[in-house]
């Protein structure tokens, strides 16, 4: 019996200790949790319940606006009256969405679309306002304030609207803001990073080309330089932090004052930075009004001395307030039917250049030791190369002429006998010396970079044949420039062989006050010699003011001296020996007109690029419209020729 006690007397005590090991276990792993909750995981746990009572309210940034070099506002913010929703406040369904058909002109698409929206938002977020339309016109403000009294839950709040003060003027070059897709935010969680703005800003960020960043209810630069500078016009959006009841609405009662202190946040909104352009409003007016009568085309006019932009249009345009607001189905509509594309910007959209590319091949050959500017080479009305026929565009020919007469009267034999001698590498190696095939650095809109042929282009697009290089030397082929790149090729010839960036940002201003004032930069030098850009100058000068064989004679200017190439280029085979007038060809079948000049002639100042698409001929239709910009701009604008007695003599020099 005393053994049988001894025994069971130890069971109970390994059971106790078996226990009492168990629950000083499960007290360490309690100790552990609490301390890994506390030391690992509190902060975590404290702002997940502080959100429970504490709401953040976004405080929106203020976009910059945009000036030309003078000062003149060409883009700003107006404030509008935006309708708001909330639907855990709306009281008649029925008669809020008959008022908003009968005040706002809702259909019955924008009808069905509301009821889903209202359905998704009574399920997940009925206290969070919605916005049902924007920019409500005042007339309509009594109606809307009476269907709020009848349904409630609807509200007016007072927001911003981007103004473009001159329409479409320039439209392209400005841009519209929109909303982010999809794809826009995913990417931007993905460089999110790299979109923050510096504390300090450098030239080299101001220019730069960061990633998107923004949030989904955000609008954005979808074009133009709202979209190339959005970096710098969207600034920084500010929040305030406050103290909410269960319902969601700000509290106000003493007891919040003694949260407020650790709770309350404000951090203010910094506007974004004001930009100055290089571009001249009543230039811009200029260049859009000369396009008046042609259905299609870009005009692009800049300083030869420093590559800045002075003006760049193109057409059709568009309006960007409509854009950058509620766009109509209607309005869109037009846009989409117009075969001649309003959204497409044709200044920096290649083309075929036609004879403006002869001043390629004119240095190529001299600097090749091919062509002496001063030898007489016969230039008849057709050559023959292989088993194929080349035509000059004069039927007749033009006799033995020198380069000078050459480029006044565009004799197309004498640039496929260059064209033949060169080759066609030869000929894109000095294609690329002028920035042809390569995209500047202007980078807006999808801008093209062109088309350089080559021996190697032809080989991976149907086949190389050596006839190709004489069709290279005219601008024909396969040659392709932008307007853009015409611009300051022929800025480069004018002004001592010297190829600038293109330049339309002039100054920068931020909030804080800071101020940057952008360079002029330059690219590189073509290299020629100056003889050599002298005898094209030369040739240039004849084109408008040589009265037996010069192209452009219609661009001649009671001021001054204008020089230039006119292009005429052909984009379908056509029998020129018809004769045929603009008029009698289907529009799509026409030929593009160009005309590249520079004045004055003795000491350039500007550069006009007139690009008509599908406009004709370069000197009956693109050459008078030049005329016409330059002699508005030295009236209008700025005077640039100084010495109109010397124009005789000077005439009579060349």
């Amino acid at each position: 019996m005393m053994m049988k006690g001894v025994s069971s007397q130890g069971q109970q005590d390994r059971q106790l200790f078996r226990i009492l090991i168990f629950v000083c276990l499960s007290f360490l792993v309690l100790i552990g949790r609490l301390a890994y909750l506390t030391l690992y995981q509190g902060q975590n746990y404290h702002l997940q319940a502080e959100a429970q009572f504490t709401k953040n309210l976004k405080i929106k940034a203020t976009r910059g606006d945009i000036y030309d070099r003078k000062g003149v506002l060409l883009v700003s913010n107006r404030p509008t009256f935006d309708l708001f929703l909330t639907v855990s406040k709306l009281k008649d369904r029925d008669a809020l969405l008959k008022g908003l058909s009968v005040i706002l002109g809702f259909d019955s698409l924008d009808i069905l679309q509301l009821q889903e929206k209202i359905d998704q938002l009574s399920r997940y977020e009925k206290n969070r306002p919605f916005k049902l339309a924007q920019d409500i016109p005042e007339h309509l403000w009594v109606q809307i304030q009476a269907l709020t009294s009848q349904v409630g839950g609807i509200s007016m709040e007072i927001s911003t609207q981007r103004y473009y003060s001159q329409g479409e003027i320039g439209a392209h070059l400005l841009g519209y803001l929109g909303k982010i897709s999809l794809e826009e935010l995913q990417a931007m969680s993905l460089n999110s990073h790299d979109a923050q703005v510096p504390q300090k800003p450098s030239i080299d960020w101001i220019l730069s080309y960061p990633p998107l960043s923004g949030n989904a209810d955000a609008l954005i630069g979808r074009f133009g330089l709202e979209r190339r500078f959005e970096h710098l016009l969207r600034g920084k959006d500010g929040y305030e932090r406050y103290i909410v009841d269960a319902k969601g609405k700000r509290v106000q009662q003493k007891w919040a004052d003694i949260l407020k202190p650790r709770i309350f946040e404000r951090v203010e909104a910094q506007r974004g930075a004001d930009l100055y352009l290089t571009i001249d409003a009543r230039t811009q007016r200029i260049l859009y009004e000369a396009l008046e009568g042609y259905q299609s085309g870009a005009i692009v006019m800049l300083d030869p001395r420093n590559g800045e932009i002075l003006g760049m249009v193109s057409k059709p345009s568009f309006d960007p307030n409509l854009w950058s607001g509620k766009l109509s189905k209607e309005a869109k509509q037009v846009i989409d039917l117009d075969p001649h594309l309003p959204m497409l910007d044709k200044t920096v959209k290649s083309y075929f250049p036609g004879s403006i590319y002869k001043v390629v091949t004119a240095l190529a050959g001299m600097q090749e030791g091919i062509l002496d500017p001063h030898l007489k080479i016969d230039s008849p009305g057709k050559y023959t190369y292989g088993n194929r026929i080349f035509h000059c565009h004069k039927l007749s020919g033009h006799g033995k002429v020198d380069l000078s007469d050459a480029l006044a009267a565009s004799a197309d034999v004498y640039f496929y006998k260059l064209g033949e001698k060169m080759g066609i590498d030869k000929l894109a190696e000095y294609g690329y010396r002028f920035g042809f095939g390569r995209s500047t650095s202007l980078e807006i809109n999808g801008e093209a970079s062109g088309v350089v042929p080559t021996k190697a282009f032809h080989e991976a697009h149907g086949g190389f044949q050596h006839g190709l290089s004489l069709s290279t030397a005219i601008g024909q082929g396969n040659v392709k420039v932008t307007p853009l790149q015409a611009a300051l090729a022929f800025a480069a010839i004018s002004h001592q062989g010297i190829l600038f960036e293109p330049q339309i940002l002039k100054k920068v201003s931020f909030q804080d006050g800071a101020q940057f004032e952008i360079a002029s930069r330059v690219k590189g030098n073509l290299g020629f010699k100056a003889e050599e850009l002298k005898a094209v100058q030369k040739g240039l000068f004849k084109v408008v003011h040589d009265p037996s064989r010069g192209t452009a004679k219609l661009a001649k200017s009671a001021f001054g001296h204008i020089a230039g190439k006119t292009g005429t280029a052909q984009v379908k085979k056509i029998n020129r020996n018809l004769q045929m007038e603009n008029h009698q060809i289907e529009f799509f079948d026409r030929d593009h007109a160009w005309f590249a000049s520079y004045a004055p002639y003795e000491n350039p100042k500007v550069v006009v690029i007139v690009f008509l698409e599908h406009g004709g001929s370069g000197g009956k239709d693109a050459a008078p419209i030049a005329g016409k910009i330059i002699d508005s701009y030295h009236r209008q604008v700025e005077p640039i020729f100084e010495n109109a007695d010397s124009m005789s003599h000077l005439a009579k020099e060349h």
